[in-house]
């Protein structure tokens, strides 16, 4: 949801704009072809948007495990190939990951080294709670371990109103325990159907787009 909502906000801004999903699983076959769900719903937003997949996995399981099951060989050179086809012809360039950083795609090869050898900046999407601060943390230092460039954090799903301690105080630890900044709060949707113009709003009211892209905005700013 959150890389429909910025590929959306961003494509209306005038950035030519692209998702990227190296890796799907849970991919859906239509017989003749195999469907992205997390493609298809960028899709739903702005049918402009390019998307494209270099791996689709009809399993949901892991990507290790799904790919040994429909004998296909995840090659990361092909991921950098398509990212940076990409690249050349995209102002603006999402890509999303399958899982966290340690989630394992063959063998000794885990997300972070596509990130790693992609080159590109880390925005975690996190939401609020004690056992997914562990989480955020752990997802944080091993980004450092690896040499990633980290942006920031988004934290997703995080309601209005709560009379839990931990979410209330979520960002100010994420930012007091880490040296990461917290982008943007984006509530709640349960129940709700999310629509584009809400979604859009939401985008634009909750996350300091500028830092997420690294971007000055002239349409932002009136200019």
């Amino acid at each position: 949801m959150i890389s429909a909502g910025l590929a959306a906000v961003m494509q209306s801004l005038g950035y030519k704009t692209a998702v990227y999903k190296p890796i799907q699983t849970g991919a859906i076959d239509k017989g003749k072809y195999l469907l992205s769900p997390d493609l298809t719903f960028v899709k739903m937003f702005d049918r402009y948007i390019k998307t494209h997949s270099t791996y689709m996995l009809k399993s949901k399981a892991l990507p290790v495990v799904g790919a040994e099951l429909e004998r296909i060989n995840i090659d990361i050179e092909d991921i950098v190939n398509d990212y940076n086809i990409l690249k050349e012809k995209y102002d603006t360039l999402i890509t999303e990951s399958v899982g966290g950083l340690m989630t394992p795609i063959k063998e000794n090869i885990f997300t972070a080294h596509i990130a790693k050898g992609l080159n590109i900046p880390v925005v975690f999407i996190v939401t609020p709670g004690s056992n997914n601060l562990n989480n955020c943390l752990n997802e944080i230092n091993t980004a450092k371990t690896f040499g990633l460039d980290i942006v920031g954090v988004i934290i997703n799903k995080f309601p209005l109103y709560s009379e839990n301690p931990d979410i209330k105080v979520f960002p100010t630890l994420i930012e007091t325990y880490t040296d990461s900044k917290v982008l943007g709060l984006i509530k709640n949707f349960k129940g709700k159907s999310v629509q584009t113009n809400i979604l859009f709003n939401e985008i634009l009211n909750g996350i300091d787009v500028e830092d997420v892209f690294r971007v000055k905005i002239p349409k932002l700013h009136g200019m």
